[in-house]
């Protein structure tokens, strides 16, 4: 490629310009044609890497250019570098070719360069670019990401694409293609925001261990368009230690800035309709900056995303929430029809879920009942277990709400766990599929572990001698995870995690030699009375999702519930906040929980508690309200009289 770029080889062994032109175009603000004009200049600047999507809609415009360049001979076809982008209306699998063959259409181009997954999060097809339901929320459309991944390989193999990437992925999603079975080409690159205030520097580093280029955009800190950057985020090219290095240099802000991006070993993209600017652009490589001076532009990071405004119209880019996803926070995203969060092995559960636990006492029929009102109510999370002996029931209330239309068994997220009398490896298979024949389910979404301790295989679900002492057995935990493993790879369950487990037990899993599959969640109780921070903060930090039972102190059970206990929803700080906030003191319990990330199981067999418990997406506590609420932290289990406790090789509180 003739330029004064230089390039660097992808892991496939194409090579891409280190620094490239940016086409998508400011809202509303420059006219279409204005790229044809940029595009040209930035060809006889020097520019040979262009990067443009389906998403911009001047793929035609941006196609001309080139075309013109190629004609009045100042350029070859393979001279240029371009890329384009797959839209998430077209992640199905059988519709990731058709985007790229509308792109190379409107680009009358034989093939792209590189071709790379937009988003990590897919659309419900249509005409519509961002499609919405009634209320306003976007459709989200439950695809795989290995599929959409099997059809970009489709492409390249096809020869319409040269090279094949992602773009704004985190590392857990980076990994969910890396670790697909049957990967035949990695990506070869992830397109991220990236500049001297969020300077992607573990995401970096990811990559490079992974052989992946980092390409990024937003280079200079974002065009300032109001429909997708707070005006009161700070002027990058503005900054007083960024203008001081420029001047030392004796360059612009801005080349500064993209220097910075280039000695790191990051792709640039530089995005510019001003002729002088374009032109000057290209100046960055006839300096360099010393190793102390990248050491005080790395000081300047502030983890500040420009691209961070939620959807105003079809053209803004996605919601703050869905951009906690790249920040490895717990990502809300709106799966019809409420929030999820993605889980490590790349299923999403829903966020807020339906507990269907009753005392003994209660009768069975009561939770097909309850299921289905959940189900109406808007729940989609149903949590359940072979302990609580009502799996039938709440599996016909399931099956009447997919006969009537209600819903698509694909859109029910169904948890299942494995009683600790069934911990025997060759008996785990077996116990799952007498749930499935209870359900009349062909999978489960989610299968738990429901204890830590394994008890002797019984038809009593908790075999006791005379005494009242459990009967325990003998099993070790790693060779009950690995028949778990073989029932996910059996397709008789999506996903795997535990419950009740303490760290010490879940370390037991993640150091297991020839560990396949790592849990995705650990169940355990958890409300303001006990809010398990030591703990969250360990799963965090091993990508595990904390699940929350007893999320509002539990019912009065009095064979595992000391009747002394609390009332934590009459607790008077929660009662004021409440009032403060004109919600309930349950939903203030609930949206404590959400909003540290913790996934929550909301259990309720009146009609009128389970509609209500749906509002809690509807209001946020600000952080000194939480910060309250975290005060009311005292350790407490309602759970006390727990089979783990009495186990004495496994005390329940021994750790968090």
């Amino acid at each position: 490629m003739n330029s004064v770029s230089p390039s660097v080889a992808l892991n496939d062994g194409h090579f891409i310009p280190v620094l490239g032109f940016g086409t998508t175009v400011p809202h509303k603000l420059v006219p279409k044609n204005e790229a044809i004009k940029a595009t040209k200049m930035a060809i006889d600047a020097g520019f040979r890497h262009f990067d443009s999507a389906y998403l911009y809609r001047i793929e035609e415009e941006v196609g001309q250019a080139i075309r013109s360049k190629i004609a009045d001979g100042t350029v070859k076809r393979e001279d240029i570098f371009y890329t384009s982008k797959l839209w998430s209306t077209f992640h199905r699998p059988e519709l990731v070719r058709s985007c790229l063959e509308i792109t190379l259409k409107k680009a009358q181009l034989d093939y792209v360069d590189l071709y790379i997954i937009h988003f990590p999060m897919a659309l419900q097809p249509g005409d519509d670019y961002f499609p919405k339901d009634e209320h306003g929320n976007l459709l989200i459309d439950p695809v795989d990401l290995c599929d959409t991944w099997e059809a970009m390989e489709k492409c390249k193999d096809a020869g319409l694409a040269r090279s094949i990437g992602v773009s704004n992925f985190n590392r857990r999603q980076l990994e969910m293609i890396l670790n697909k079975p049957g990967l035949k080409y990695k990506p070869v690159c992830n397109q991220v925001e990236c500049h001297v205030y969020l300077n992607q520097s573990k995401m970096l580093d990811y990559c490079k261990s992974k052989d992946i280029a980092l390409v990024a955009y937003c280079t200079l800190g974002s065009s300032r368009d109001t429909l997708w950057v707070d005006q009161n985020s700070p002027v990058l090219l503005e900054d007083p230690v960024l203008c001081a290095m420029a001047k030392k240099y004796k360059q612009t802000p801005a080349l500064v800035a993209l220097r910075y991006l280039l000695q790191r070993g990051i792709v640039v993209l530089a995005r510019s309709f001003n002729e002088k600017r374009i032109k000057e652009n290209m100046k960055v490589f006839e300096f360099q900056l010393t190793s102390e001076d990248i050491k005080v532009l790395d000081g300047l990071n502030k983890n500040l995303r420009y691209n961070s405004a939620d959807y105003l119209e079809e053209d803004c880019w996605f919601s703050k929430k869905y951009l906690n996803h790249r920040n490895r926070e717990v990502e809300y995203t709106r799966m019809n029809p409420k929030h999820c969060v993605v889980l490590s092995d790349g299923h999403r559960i829903p966020v807020l879920g339906f507990g269907t636990f009753a005392p003994e006492e209660v009768p069975k029929s009561m939770a097909t009942e309850a299921t289905k009102i959940a189900i109406d109510a808007g729940f989609r999370h149903i949590d359940a277990a072979y302990l609580y002996q009502n799996e039938e029931e709440v599996g016909l209330a399931i099956r009447s709400k997919i006969a009537d239309g209600t819903v698509k068994r694909e859109d029910i997220f169904y948890t299942s766990k494995l009683p600790s009398t069934c911990h025997r490896p060759e008996m785990v298979r077996l116990c799952l599929e007498k749930s499935l024949k209870k359900l009349q389910l062909e999978y489960v979404d989610l299968y738990l572990i429901h204890f830590p301790v394994s008890m002797k295989p019984d038809n009593d679900l908790n075999p006791a001698l005379e005494n009242g002492k459990f009967l325990f057995d003998t099993v070790d935990l790693r060779d009950t995870w690995e028949a778990m493993e073989k029932c996910k790879d059996a397709g008789l369950t999506r996903s795997i995690g535990v419950s009740n487990f303490n760290r010490r037990q879940l370390e037991m899993i993640l150091n297991k030699p020839g560990l396949k599959y790592k849990p995705v969640c650990n169940q355990v109780e958890c409300h303001p009375y006990f809010n398990q921070s030591k703990l969250l903060d360990y799963c965090k930090s091993k990508d595990i999702v904390l699940v929350a039972y007893g999320a509002l102190g539990t019912q009065r059970y009095k064979k595992w519930i000391d009747e002394n206990a609390p009332y934590l929803l009459e607790d008077p700080i929660l009662c004021a906040m409440a009032e403060k906030h004109k919600q309930t003191p349950a939903l203030i319990s609930l949206r404590y929980l959400l909003q540290r990330g913790i996934v929550v199981l909301a259990k309720s067999f009146n009609e009128k508690r389970i509609k209500e418990n749906m509002k809690v997406f509807e209001f946020q506590l600000p952080a000194e309200d939480m910060a309250v609420i975290d005060s009311l932290n005292k350790n407490y289990r309602y759970a006390t009289a727990n089979v783990t406790s009495a186990h004495p090789d496994y005390p329940y509180s021994d750790e968090y």
